[in-house]
């Protein structure tokens, strides 16, 4: 397997041309591009993707689901310890699923698919060691088990060469290492030696650490080496470093913020102090002049607001006036700010005249074939280079601003609170108490986030969250004086609130966070009332005719989004397109949550689990919206869409979560973004842990459902293959 072959990316479009297609839109949003011109040039990029390009893409990525899916049946399977089963039976179920991986891995070598058996013949051997100890009961504790499996993972690491097993391989590595030290220090309670994080000794907690920096060092010195010589190698992938930083600076944050508040039991732990200060500097120098990395930097910048609010806590940790309170909340405030700007800073300076992680070499090489072909001019050409590029942030920077715009709208809300006890309005508060002062903060948020500076946005951005926070709970005091905190109430006076707040506030990051919020409090009030008014099954069909007409608005979005950008609705295409989808996602674990969300609320009259609606919600919105596209629009994938939108609304309605992961899959390679495709990807695996832990149905029906669903995956992806075209006429290739 060739170094450019382990870790292949032509399923997707090249970063340059997902960049450059989101500058076409401004194009269509300045009228210099129409909407059809547009398109063209998204096809021209692969970026929508026809007959071809979605072979490319459902090939490779249904054979590694179905894969997936059939390994974590097999653990389910494993799991449920079935008692009737001859021993010789179950070791032979488990066994034939590696030595199936085996051969497919060894029958096609060079193929995309034999990547994906031996990540799944690796998870295998998990499956295949705890029912070793299971059934001959070992007596082995769990750090036993990940270090076998660790023993597994190295050689097919080491012979493989993609990043997916090396993560796993040092994913195992951590967890022996730590279940080893929470093992023996449960044993050895009262031993002095353990005084380091709970169970961790001083000197072998330092080892961790300082083998966590080396891991990154060495991984760095290849990938530098890799993008040197050989630009497009498995090694060359950022993605895995970033992950050992973010680890390496968590742990080394906790530690350090532990010894500033004294909430650890065991000492101050300077050499920690140390090394984390050390590790914050040798990675500014190193990624701000010798490797460029904003990611990097981010986290490290993460780090320090992180440390600096402890430290300032610290210093008015026994001052319980108002005063010190106020104090407090001003310096954290000024310190979120400060190291906000930093972010924003760091960002103008690395990528000012270019795009983040896109080489302008091959921004202008693809530029130069679109003028070409005749798809752009020379004006346009020359407003895509005249794009302010630092004013369009990384997918992890906008994360990191939008955690700190919420923790500094927290602390605007209770800098408000301290004002009015100081003025004696909460002595008898109301709701006008509340709604006033929110108002006038939501007054200041508009107009900073109408003014031009992303700094700036960022502020108004904390501003706007803390205002629409307040107004909330001051419309939730109108309308229930006596505090009786029924949540049916209180998201039914958010709706108007947030539907208002986000109409009103012109910036992108709060229009998303309020259109999520919106979705979400808007399926659940409507399951509320349905469950207080109405019979059984006309609940049922109520909520699933609402979600099903919240999932068909989410794909004519999706379907019409380019010509919306030409229209004066274009600012909310973007937050309407993932703000959806995501309040569709909490309703998804809230829907396998629900006995968790009883625990904070009073159980509200009527209420019924939302699981089934859920799924048949959104099993009817897929299927209804695709089937309007094929038989109404006629565009040239819908037939391969309906299919899909069929398959996964069958997931659906049996696991909501699990449907709607599978379809925002293919909505990323729609987009062409691998940004959302990771995302995407996360939020099915959390889901299925999730799903795993607590739907109330038995671990042999969830491996059952596991096991069909990972059989009719790779018949799928044997049926793209076989079915689906390789080439289409007068479609243009990005080279």
């Amino acid at each position: 397997m060739t170094e450019i072959e382990a870790d292949s990316k032509e399923w997707m479009p090249s970063r340059a041309a997902e960049f450059l297609c989101r500058q076409t839109e401004q194009l269509v949003k300045g009228r210099s591009l129409t909407p059809a011109e547009c398109q063209r040039i998204y096809d021209y990029c692969g970026v929508r993707p026809g007959y071809p390009q979605w072979r490319k893409f459902l090939v490779p990525l249904l054979s590694l689901l179905g894969l997936l899916s059939l390994v974590a049946g097999a653990i389910f399977f494993v799991a449920w310890n079935w008692a009737d089963m001859p021993k010789m039976a179950k070791f032979a179920l488990a066994e034939l699923l590696v030595v199936v991986l085996a051969v497919v891995v060894w029958w096609r070598w060079y193929d995309g698919l034999a990547r994906s058996a031996l990540l799944a013949a690796g998870l295998s051997f998990g499956a295949l060691f705890a029912l070793y100890g299971q059934i001959y009961q070992t007596g082995a504790d769990s750090w036993e088990l990940f270090r076998a499996w660790l023993f597994v993972f190295l050689p097919l690491a080491l012979i493989a060469r993609q990043n997916s097993l090396w993560f796993c391989s040092w994913l195992l590595a951590n967890l022996t290492f730590q279940l080893y030290y929470a093992t023996v220090s449960m044993s050895l309670m009262d031993s002095a030696a353990f005084d380091g994080l709970d169970y961790f000794p001083t000197t072998a907690l330092y080892s961790y650490l300082i083998m966590q920096v080396l891991c990154l060092v060495t991984r760095e010195v290849l990938a530098l080496r890799a993008i040197k010589h050989n630009p497009h190698s498995w090694l060359a992938s950022r993605w895995f470093s970033r992950v050992m930083a973010g680890f390496l600076l968590l742990m080394l944050t906790s530690i350090v913020a532990g010894n500033i508040s004294g909430w650890g039991y065991g000492p101050h732990h300077h050499f920690v102090a140390a090394l984390w200060l050390f590790v914050l500097l040798a990675g500014y120098f190193f990624y701000r002049y010798r490797h460029p990395d904003l990611c990097m930097l981010t986290l490290g910048a993460a780090s320090l607001a992180a440390i600096g609010c402890v430290l300032i806590m610290q210093m008015f940790d026994s001052s319980y006036d108002v005063g010190g309170l106020f104090m407090l909340g001003c310096l954290m405030a000024l310190w979120l700010a400060g190291c906000g700007a930093l972010m924003l800073y760091l960002r103008r300076k690395l990528y000012e005249s270019q795009p983040v992680e896109v080489t302008a070499t091959e921004v202008a090489l693809l530029t130069e074939q679109l003028h070409q072909h005749d798809l752009l001019n020379q004006t346009q050409i020359e407003e895509i280079q005249q794009y302010d590029h630092s004013s369009h942030l990384p997918w992890y920077l906008r994360l990191t601003l939008g955690i700190g715009g919420w923790v500094a709208a927290m602390i605007i809300l209770l800098l408000l609170i301290l004002v009015l006890y100081v003025v004696g309005l909460l002595n008898d508060p109301n709701a006008a108490t509340v709604i006033i002062p929110s108002l006038l903060l939501a007054f200041v948020a508009g107009g900073l986030l109408r003014v031009q500076g992303v700094s700036k946005h960022h502020i108004g951005l904390a501003w706007a969250i803390a205002a629409t926070c307040g107004l909330c709970f001051g419309f939730f005091l109108l309308f229930e004086p006596d505090w009786e905190k029924s949540f049916l109430v209180g998201s039914l006076c958010s709706l108007p609130v947030l539907a208002v707040m986000a109409l009103a506030m012109a910036d992108r990051t709060f229009r998303f966070m309020a259109i999520t919020a919106l979705t979400f409090l808007l399926i659940l009030s409507g399951n509320l009332l349905a469950g207080m008014y109405l019979p059984l099954v006309a609940r049922f069909w109520a909520v699933s005719a609402l979600i099903a007409a919240i999932v068909i608005f989410w794909l004519w979005i999706f379907r019409e989004q380019i010509n919306l950008k030409a229209t004066t609705g274009a600012e909310a295409v973007f937050p309407l397109l993932w703000g959806i989808p995501s309040g569709l996602i909490l309703q998804c674990f809230s829907a396998i949550n629900s006995s968790l969300l009883f625990d904070f609320f009073w159980r509200p009259a009527g209420y019924f689990t939302l699981s089934l609606g859920t799924g048949a919600g959104i099993a009817a919105g897929l299927i209804l919206g695709c089937l309007y596209q094929a038989v109404v629009k006629k565009t040239p994938s819908s037939p391969l869409l309906l299919v899909a939108a069929i398959l996964c609304g069958i997931a659906a309605f049996y696991a909501p979560g699990i449907g709607l992961g599978l379809w925002l899959l293919l909505m990323a390679r729609y987009q062409g973004s691998q940004g959302i495709l990771a995302a995407s990807g996360c939020f099915l695996a959390l889901y299925v842990i999730d799903w795993y832990y607590f739907l109330g149905v038995s671990l042999l029906q969830k491996s059952l459902l596991l096991f069909v669903t990972g059989v009719v995956l790779l018949a799928l992806a044997f049926a793209a293959k076989k079915l689906i075209p390789v080439h289409k006429e007068e479609t243009y290739a990005n080279q």
